[in-house]
C-alpha cells in the first residue's frame, strides 16, 4: 500500500482474516493499552515482550483471545525477530520495547545501547525483508536539548545521558534506513512523561503512590524540576491515529502542560485527602537534570485534534483507583 492510503479496515468481512500489528514491548504500560485499542479496533495483534519488567501478566487479559498471540521475545533476538515477521507479515508495527527507566539506564549503559539501539536496528532488520505499511517508533523529549520553551519538534536536539543518545540513534537509523523499507511510511513519537495505571518502574506518580501507603512524609528527588504528564491511555490513542493516518515524521506526545514535581505531589494528597509532606533524599537526585521538559503538541492535534483527552487531576485519581483495586486482587489472591 503506498503512502498516503488510509488504513485498511479490519473489520471488511468474515472471510477477510483482520490485519495484524506487531507490537513490541506489548506488556508494559503503553504496550497493554496499544493492545487494547487494536483489538477495539478490530486488529490481530502479534504481541512481544522480553518478560525483564516482570509485566508479562499484565497480557493475561488477553489469554482467551485467539486474535492476540503472544510471544516472549527479546529484540535483542535478531533471528527469532525475523522469523517471527516473516511469519506474521504484520500490516503495522509498534515498536514500544526499550530499557528507559533513567536510572537503570545509567547504571547499565551498555545493556541500554544494546536493547534501545541493537533491538530497533533488528526490528528494522525484520522489516526490510518484510515491509509493513506502517512503523512507529516510540522515541522520547530526551533528544532535545534542554530548554524552558516548549519544545517544538525542529528543535535543535542535544541529549544529556545514555537513554536519550540511545532513542536519538534508534532515529537516525530509522530515518537513514527508510530505502530499505519500501513502502512503508514512519512515524517517530517522542514520548513526553508518561503516567498511569501499571507501571513497574519507579517513577515519580508511582513512588509517590507507594510512599503514601506507608506514611505521610515522602523521600523524593528534585520537586522543583518541571515535567509535561501525560495520560497513558491518552498515549496509547494517539499512537493508534498516527499508526492508522498516513502521516510521516515527528510528534512530540506531550499534553503542553509543564507541571512540577511538588504540584504532583499536592495533587495526589488532595485526592487522597492526606496532607503530603516531603524531604529530599540526596540518593534520589540525579546528576543530569532538566529544570523544565514541556511539548508544543500542535503538530499531533493535526492529527488528533482532541488532544490531550485527560486531565492530570482525573488521570491520577484513575492511577490511584486502579492501585488500590490491584493491591486488592493481590491480597484476595494471597488470602486464597
Amino acid at each position: 500500500m503506498p503512502p498516503g492510503t488510509a488504513a485498511p479496515s479490519a473489520s471488511a468481512g468474515t472471510s477477510i482474516r483482520a490485519p495484524a500489528v506487531l507490537v513490541t514491548g506489548a506488556a508494559g504500560l503503553i504496550g497493554v493499552p496499544v493492545v487494547r485499542l487494536l483489538r477495539a479496533r478490530g486488529f490481530r495483534v502479534v504481541a512481544v515482550d522480553d518478560g525483564s519488567a516482570g509485566t508479562l501478566h499484565r497480557l493475561d487479559e488477553f489469554a482467551d483471545c485467539a486474535e492476540v498471540q503472544r510471544h516472549v521475545l527479546d529484540v535483542r533476538q535478531r533471528s527469532e525477530l525475523l522469523q517471527l515477521v516473516a511469519a506474521e507479515r504484520p500490516w503495522a508495527v509498534v515498536h514500544l520495547a526499550a530499557q528507559h527507566f533513567i536510572p537503570a539506564c545509567d547504571s547499565a549503559p551498555a545493556e541500554t545501547l544494546a536493547i534501545n539501539v541493537l533491538g530497533t536496528q533488528h526490528v528494522l532488520d525484520a522489516c526490510a525483508v518484510h515491509p509493513p505499511q506502517r512503523l512507529v517508533f516510540t522515541s522520547t523529549a530526551d533528544v532535545y536539548a534542554a530548554s524552558e520553551s516548549p519544545h517544538h519538534e525542529d528543535d535543535p536536539v542535544g541529549p544529556q545521558g545514555v537513554y536519550g543518545w540511545s532513542k536519538l540513534f534508534g532515529e537516525r537509523l530509522l530515518q537513514d534506513q527508510a530505502h530499505r523499507l519500501g513502502h512503508c511510511t514512519a512515524v517517530i513519537a517522542r514520548l513526553f512523561n508518561v503516567y498511569g495505571p501499571g507501571d513497574p518502574h519507579p517513577h515519580l506518580l508511582p513512588e509517590v503512590l507507594q510512599q503514601a501507603r506507608h506514611g505521610q512524609t515522602l523521600d523524593l528527588g528534585d520537586l522543583n524540576a518541571a515535567r509535561d504528564f501525560v495520560y497513558v491511555d491518552d498515549v496509547a490513542e494517539a499512537l493508534l491515529a498516527l499508526l492508522r493516518t498516513p502521516c510521516a515524521g515527528v510528534f512530540n506526545i506531550g499534553a503542553g502542560v509543564p507541571v512540577a514535581g511538588r504540584e504532583l505531589v499536592e495533587l495526589v494528597g488532595s485526592l487522597t485527602r492526606r496532607h503530603l509532606e516531603t524531604r529530599v533524599d540526596p540518593d534520589r537526585l540525579r546528576h543530569r537534570s532538566r529544570p523544565v521538559s514541556c511539548a508544543n503538541p500542535e503538530r499531533l492535534r493535526q492529527i488528533v485534534p482532541w488532544w490531550p483527552h485527560t486531565p492530570l487531576r482525573e488521570g491520577i485519581r484513575r492511577t490511584i483507583a486502579a492501585d488500590l483495586l490491584a493491591r486488592v486482587d493481590e491480597s484476595e489472591g494471597k488470602a486464597s
